[in-house]
């Protein structure tokens, strides 16, 4: 109750896809639905979050807390005529919350914009706490981006799945997704000029050579998981 459905936005569909909604499955009506009950879901988790932080408050430990909120995955919310989440991996399900509070380590409303991955986490975390990282441990620390030095790491982010026959990865770059199947078909999003990603220009001559840098991107990623640390 705390969203009124009426009052909130709708995606706007290309031409092709707004064809196929109806009075059924993808209805306006349907959509702010699913809108007005995602968003309370937001505002219950950010209630219970609140309440943790004011439980470390309480117990005087939080100036000595590394407090970090992210998800695992985002959600569709009727974008591209779908929802859940799955291929190929679209902003709107592997675009996520990433805040990290960090008394006397990181300096407040400091924002990033850099491409990182979850597989970070746990090495900043390990890194902050001063604790030996496992040389098997994939990610790189964020600890220089949270202290305001260089940025670190790849500045790009993978996602994947293998399941039965279907098999694919994606490449999310800065403006950029590159989206590749076991079959060899290829996908490129340029998210600057398309950000919900509706046009496939991987077939676009204008493209070929940031199709050829993501080609080599993904292709230097994989190979750095073999490297020994």
């Amino acid at each position: 109750d705390l969203y009124d459905p009426n009052a909130l936005t709708l995606p706007a569909f290309p031409p092709e896809l707004e064809a196929r909604r109806g009075d059924g499955r993808f209805s306006d009506e349907e959509l702010r639905g699913a809108r007005q009950g995602y968003y309370a879901m937001v505002s219950e988790v950010d209630h219970h979050v609140g309440r943790i932080l004011d439980h470390l408050d309480a117990r005087g430990i939080a100036e000595n807390t590394i407090v970090v909120f992210t998800s695992d995955h985002g959600e569709w919310l009727g974008e591209h005529l779908d929802y859940g989440k799955g291929y190929p991996g679209h902003d709107q399900v592997t675009r996520v919350p990433l805040l990290v509070r960090w008394p006397g380590g990181a300096g407040a409303g400091k924002c990033v914009s850099r491409v990182v991955e979850a597989l970070d986490v746990l090495p900043t975390l390990l890194e902050a706490a001063a604790i030996q990282r496992p040389y098997e441990l994939q990610g790189t620390s964020l600890l220089p981006d949270l202290r305001g030095e260089a940025d670190s790491g790849p500045g790009c982010a993978i996602t994947e799945m293998a399941a039965g026959e279907d098999h694919w990865k994606t490449l999310r770059m800065e403006g950029l997704r590159y989206v590749v199947e076991s079959s060899g078909e290829e996908a490129l999003f340029d998210l600057e000029s398309d950000p919900q990603a509706y046009l496939d220009v991987a077939a676009d001559p204008a493209y070929a050579g940031r199709l050829q840098e993501a080609r080599l991107t993904l292709l230097q990623r994989l190979l750095a998981r073999e490297r020994p640390t």
